[in-house]
């Protein structure tokens, strides 16, 4: 009995020793500079991170089309509009917006926005063929705008134009 309550002290200080040993390591001060292997993964993981942050921050109904419009004229473009539009498909995060502006007499001014940028502005003749005609040509002018919006703003987001705060 007393071999075994020796043996499981000797056991029990020499645990204790390696454990008091094994902190003084942890506690040294030198640090050594990561490889350069390590550093690309982090560099990588970082620019993941912020690539899904992009992500996440975009809106989640994409293409909607609000109808602002007054008028018959201004609902039958509006209608035109909504029948024959089909979005690009890369677009993405865009919203449109079709307002009308009473103009003189019959007439009357129709806007496209998307995302608050004035894309087509014309004028609405009460012939229901040229509001037609209006409306195909709107159509044509936002698709190409919508087309060339991913790369408009890659190019603003670009290196070039990013300053670096000196004057």
């Amino acid at each position: 009995m007393k071999r075994i309550n020796l043996l499981i002290f000797i056991v029990f200080v020499t645990l204790v020793g390696q454990a008091q040993t094994d902190t003084t390591l942890i506690q040294s001060t030198q640090f050594k500079e990561a490889p350069q292997d390590l550093q690309k993964l982090i560099e990588k993981l970082k620019q993941q991170q912020k690539e899904q942050t992009k992500k996440d921050a975009e809106i989640e109904i994409d293409g909607l089309l609000v109808n602002n419009t007054k008028t018959k004229n201004g609902n039958d473009f509006y209608e035109f509009f909504f029948r024959d539009w089909v979005a690009p498909v890369n677009a993405h995060n865009y919203t449109i917006y079709i307002s009308e502006k009473p103009y003189r007499v019959t007439t009357t001014m129709i806007e496209i926005k998307i995302n608050e940028t004035i894309v087509f502005q014309s004028f609405l003749q009460p012939r229901i063929d040229i509001i037609e005609l209006i409306a195909q040509q709107s159509i044509a002018r936002t698709r190409v705008y919508l087309e060339n919006y991913e790369q408009i703003v890659k190019q603003l987001e670009g290196e070039d134009l990013s300053g670096s705060g000196i004057y």
